[in-house]
């Protein structure tokens, strides 16, 4: 099911939807993007992702990166001033 509605955009936003194809559909995605639930959920996928790709990780891809993390953070506080 679908609703027509009347909305004021400003002219910035009137010039994209005008010159996309079908201005509803990157309204529709736009919206949804924002939505509490479908945030939710892909913040929940990309964690679910994330978790995965650690469990997959051998311990010398974990020790290569927490050796790459210590020189990072080397490197960005060796001029600070304690």
């Amino acid at each position: 099911m679908t609703v027509k509605l009347s909305i004021s955009v400003p002219d910035d936003v009137a010039a994209y939807l005008q010159s996309s194809g079908n201005a509803s559909a990157a309204v529709t995605e736009a919206v949804r993007r924002v939505l509490p639930e479908t945030r939710r959920a892909r913040q929940r996928e990309a964690a679910q992702a994330y978790g995965e790709f650690l469990r997959k990780r051998t311990p010398e891809q974990v020790e290569t990166d927490r050796l790459f993390i210590e020189a990072s953070n080397d490197i960005a506080l060796r001029d600070s001033a304690w």
